[in-house]
């Protein structure tokens, strides 16, 4: 019994200890959070292809093939067109598989890669495409070119947020902050929000959301703090 009870005493001052020393540190812990919107210049748009049968004007009832040549270069024809540079266009993928239920025939299939610097560029190319051998027109991808300064800013951002709410809680209580101790980001992926994939584009206000990257920052800041009088 009074082996116990003196262990119970141990336990409790050593928790006593435990507090005093935790409230030496003088610490506080904050979250800071930021937004940023950023234009896209440099939009990813993949464009798939494939053949297809148009009626044979010399023999009627019977059909054609459009060679997967022939869709491509109609494709690249308004891509060029709509000032996409050539170094910005790229085979993404080339195959297909036949499907014995609907044709009897196989039919080649063919995607585009494309990067575009704006909508304005991307509306057109979706105006005047045609729409013939077109089997999927997708956005996979948005950026910007000068996106390290944009995630600069935004980590800045969460930053000062971090330290508006610890100097608001700092005085609120009779204190002032002293200095970071330890600062820990949060947000480990700054590319969320920029991948799109599969998106498909219709034109109109399906685009709305795509108008902006919108990328998210968080940072935890522990700030060092002392009462006003000891300062």
């Amino acid at each position: 019994m009074t082996r116990s009870f003196v262990s119970a005493v141990v336990l409790s001052a050593f928790m006593i200890v435990s507090c005093f020393s935790a409230s030496a540190q003088s610490i506080i812990e904050v979250t800071g959070s930021a937004t940023i919107n950023v234009v896209p210049d440099r939009i990813t748009v993949e464009i798939g292809m494939e053949e297809y049968f148009i009626p044979d004007e010399n023999n009627p009832g019977d059909s054609v093939i459009v060679g997967i040549k022939a869709v491509e270069r109609a494709v690249m024809k308004t891509l060029l067109g709509a000032g996409v540079p050539d170094s910005m266009i790229n085979v993404s993928d080339m195959g297909n598989y036949r499907d014995r239920r609907s044709t009897s025939e196989f039919l080649m299939a063919k995607r585009l890669s494309a990067v575009v610097t704006n909508i304005g560029q991307l509306d057109n190319i979706a105006r005047r495409v045609d729409r013939k051998g077109i089997t999927s027109f997708n956005i996979s991808k948005i950026d910007n070119s000068d996106m390290g300064r944009y995630n600069r800013q935004g980590l800045k951002s969460a930053l000062d947020a971090a330290r508006e709410k610890a100097e608001f809680i700092a005085a609120n209580e009779g204190l002032v902050i002293v200095k970071p101790v330890e600062i820990v980001e949060n947000s480990s992926g700054y590319n969320e929000g920029s991948m799109f994939s599969n998106v498909a584009y219709g034109g109109g206000s399906g685009m709305d959301g795509m108008r902006r990257i919108v990328r998210r920052y968080s940072v935890t800041v522990k700030y060092q703090f002392s009462d006003k009088k000891s300062r």
